[in-house]
């Protein structure tokens, strides 16, 4: 895996061994053609150098957009999910062409990571068909274990055209604020639900950048 694209290390050496055993020989309209469907693929699957970002601050931290993606809709004081009533919550679309890496949102480790079969959803459907019980939707869900204590849940929609993100992490697995985890090939919708007793900081149609927008402030509760 390259530092600037989510494309396999091996597919990039067989595409470099196609490039000077076959194209090369091709008509320059033909290879005129590759070029800009490589540039393509290479731009689709890139991958942005987020710097590591300290998020622990004296009186709380803070909770990085993992994503780069638009917040569609935020509810406050939800019951969508079981281990932490009153939950905020977060929606965020990650459209085609935005950049597919994950990242993560604080200094943390893995509570656990689980998928859930179901219905996939796509990333412009209305409000009310993301209300469906967890168990009806396909889903990834992945819980966050600050150094805090503090318990979020990102929940990964599956979309009706892509797939379930790749993560890389497993439970038991600590990183850093900003560094990567995987990637969300396609894009999708991102769910984030957040202690009831932290600040909000975005706002509908807000388009964030991941490591650097600041979703939400989490206070200490030790």
């Amino acid at each position: 895996m390259s530092r600037m694209t989510f494309v396999p290390r091996f597919l990039v050496w067989i595409y470099i061994g196609f490039v000077f055993i076959y194209v090369r020989n091709w008509f320059p309209a033909l290879q005129f053609i590759f070029v800009i469907f490589s540039l393509f693929v290479f731009y689709f699957f890139r991958r942005s150098s987020i710097p590591y970002r300290e998020t622990i601050k004296n009186d709380g931290e803070i909770f990085l957009s993992p994503v780069q993606g638009v917040v569609k809709s935020i509810r406050r004081d939800t019951m969508a999910w079981d281990e932490l009533p009153g939950a905020h919550e977060v929606r965020i679309a990650i459209n085609f062409l935005d950049q597919k890496g994950l990242y993560l949102p604080t200094d943390g480790e893995v509570g656990y990571l689980k998928e859930n079969k179901g219905i996939p959803i796509s990333r412009h459907a209305t409000s009310q068909e993301f209300y469906l019980p967890p168990a009806e939707m396909a889903h990834t869900d992945l819980v966050l274990k600050s150094k805090n204590e503090t318990k979020t849940l990102m929940r990964f929609i599956d979309c009706k055209f892509g797939y379930r993100p790749s993560i890389w992490l497993k439970s038991g697995d600590r990183g850093r604020g900003a560094a990567c985890f995987g990637h969300y090939p396609f894009g999708g919708t991102l769910i984030i639900y957040l202690p009831k007793d932290s600040d909000i900081l975005v706002f509908e149609n807000e388009s964030l950048v991941p490591g650097q927008s600041v979703i939400a402030a989490l206070k200490d509760l030790n």
